[in-house]
């Protein structure tokens, strides 16, 4: 059964703290098979991490089709609500109703239609005023050793070689 690098660096943890404590061959020689498999394992991340973009764009292009057909499917049920209301104009009739087709017309409490916004009075409009906190002064003052409240420099690892 292959196992995850997680469980061989696992085994890798454990068979070292052994060879440390026993200080034996057979200890030693452990380490340095869990060492082997672990090296075999990990060669080929690079393409691992590719083969996985390229499950990602697959899915991904999936997802915008079904998206699609999501979109396609609730055009097609307002067309079919437009007709019902064209039809009931026109003819003043609706399809049949009974416990399947319950269908009904009624009329809207009212919307807004906004013609033209230029000439509607200003008691009609509202201020509107937005915060955004500006991260590249943020970063470029932290980075500076600024001490900022509710803010720190954060240094994280990152593999290079790895798209």
């Amino acid at each position: 059964m292959s196992k995850s690098l997680v469980s061989i660096t696992r085994d890798l943890l454990v068979a070292k703290q052994d060879a440390e404590i026993f200080n034996d061959e057979d200890a030693m020689k452990r380490v340095d098979e869990i060492c082997a498999e672990r090296y075999r394992k990990a060669n080929g991340m690079q393409y691992l991490h590719g083969e996985i973009d390229g499950e990602i764009n697959l899915f991904t292009s999936q997802l915008n089709k079904l998206k699609s057909y999501i979109k396609f499917l609730k055009n097609s049920q307002e067309r079919l609500k437009n007709y019902v209301i064209s039809q009931y104009n026109e003819t003043g009739e609706l399809p049949s109703h009974d416990v399947f087709n319950p269908i009904q017309i009624k009329k809207s409490s009212g919307a807004v239609d906004v013609i033209d916004e230029v000439v509607i009075p200003m008691e009609y409009f509202i201020q509107v005023k937005t915060m955004k906190l500006d991260k590249k002064k943020l970063l470029a003052d932290l980075k500076e050793g600024k001490e900022i409240p509710g803010a720190r420099l954060a240094k994280r690892d990152y593999v290079k070689g790895i798209k």
